[in-house]
């Protein structure tokens, strides 16, 4: 049998001393945990935020359990109350059961009776309390002709002001818009389409002279007149009424302005055989009004190039 080896002899006086242990692992700030991770032992940052997202993740799942467990609460009531209501009416002859399968049926009953009241109170609401809609874009329904469709369908934007339109009245709204106009509402976009439709203009052209005339009716004397390109006053057979202020004619509206021009353009140029804009413009703006026929045509025939291209 083998022996057990003999300690090392000690000295005469010496005691024997004790075999030194290793030390101590240092000691964790947070306790182990029984959870396993997918690369080993991980660092105490990673730790806390574990521990943080569990925390998290039950907070939430106790706050949703919670909430539903009220709601059920409250709907349990409300049946047992229905329930213990219809066993009164009935004289009896609903009790135990039969009480609670009738509360039920009745809150199933009253919340489908209720569905429809929530979107009236909803439309009342939206309509009383405009804060209570939601932002956004108002949509504008363009008029049905070929410019409401998709732009491919608008006509090519020349330098004659007679054709189809090049422009859509959503377009327009968007430049009188850009413009800040007085005349920036989604009628009077409409009414400018179609009065180009009506008369045979491109009503581009209308709105390039609205826009070099008084920056769409923001400077000058037409913010009082309310014309679209200035229109001195004298009479005429018209179709819409207009008087006179400081030498030029002032209409009721935006829209009486507009198809007044529309009439002078295809009275006094279109029907007289003057269609380009560089033909129009030396006798609608003459050089001898102070006017630059040439930079007039320029500008507005850029307008409405830009507005096609759009």
């Amino acid at each position: 049998m083998p022996t057990q080896p003999l300690a090392p002899p000690t000295a005469a006086g010496e005691t024997p001393t004790a075999t030194m242990s290793p030390p101590a692992p240092r000691r964790r700030i947070l306790p182990d945990t029984p959870r396993t991770w997918p690369r080993g032992r991980l660092d105490e940052a990673t730790f806390v935020l574990g521990d943080l997202g569990l925390s998290v993740l039950h907070f939430v799942s106790w706050a949703v359990t919670g909430v539903a467990r009220l709601i059920f609460w409250a709907v349990r009531s409300l049946a047992r109350g229905l329930g213990w209501l219809a066993g009164r009416v009935s004289g009896g002859r609903l009790t135990g059961r039969g009480t609670e399968i009738a509360g039920w049926v009745l809150v199933v009953a009253l919340l489908a009776g209720s569905y429809p009241a929530w979107g009236t109170v909803g439309a009342f609401a939206r309509a009383h309390w405009p804060n209570l809609r939601p932002h956004g874009v108002v949509a504008y329904k363009a008029p049905p002709s070929a410019c409401s469709l998709p732009r491919a369908n608008c006509a090519a934007a020349g330098e004659t002001l007679d054709g189809q339109p090049s422009i859509s009245a959503i377009k327009i709204l968007q430049v009188l818009q850009s413009y800040n106009s007085p005349a920036a509402t989604a009628d009077f976009a409409a009414d400018l389409y179609d009065l180009g439709i009506k008369y045979g203009v491109n009503p581009a052209y209308a709105l390039g002279f609205f826009a070099f005339e008084s920056q769409c009716g923001t400077a000058g004397i037409a913010v009082t007149t309310r014309s679209l390109g200035n229109v001195r006053y004298n009479p005429s057979g018209s179709p819409v009424t207009y008087t006179q202020y400081n030498g030029f004619r002032q209409y009721a509206s935006w829209r009486d302005g507009a198809e007044d021009w529309y009439w002078v353009i295809r009275t006094y140029y279109l029907n007289a055989g003057t269609r380009d804009i560089y033909d129009v413009t030396p006798i609608y703006a003459p050089a001898s009004d102070h006017n630059d026929p040439q930079r007039y045509a320029d500008i507005v025939y850029g307008l409405v190039q830009q507005w096609a291209r759009g």
